[in-house]
């Protein structure tokens, strides 16, 4: 199998669980990790978690072996997702070093500012790896 397939198949599972976790977990996954407590917050991750879950769709039809309605390439679509992991990247270590305030003044969550970390070191092994 091919590195460009892995990493397909790691991002196509990454965004699978966070999909379902705004999905379904909203108000849990909004306090405990985002520590964002208002109603209306929580409202917007649910239709974020269904823009996820339409972007890990396009993935797995862009699967080599599928290839459904002739789209055979996900180039494009990963270039898009590394590019926005890069900049949530530098946002969230910006906060996370105090450059930029947190929206409730208190210490940064780690855990939330190397998640998109990982995500753009897989594309860039995706685009080193062509």
């Amino acid at each position: 199998m091919e590195i460009q397939i892995l990493c397909q198949f790691f991002l196509i599972l990454f965004g699978i669980f966070f999909a379902i976790q705004l999905i379904f977990n909203t108000k849990l996954f909004a306090q405990k990790s985002l520590r964002i407590y208002s109603k209306q917050a929580q409202g917007s991750l649910k239709p974020l978690g269904f823009l996820l879950l339409a972007m890990v769709l396009m993935l797995v039809v862009t699967l080599p072996m599928l290839q459904i309605g002739g789209f055979g390439s996900a180039r494009e679509l990963i270039a898009v997702i590394g590019i926005y992991t890069a900049i949530t990247f530098i946002w969230n270590m910006g906060q996370y070093l105090k450059i930029f305030q947190t929206p409730d003044g208190r210490e940064y969550y780690k855990k939330n500012t190397f998640r998109p970390l990982v995500v753009f070191l897989v594309t860039l092994i995706y685009f080193l790896a062509s």
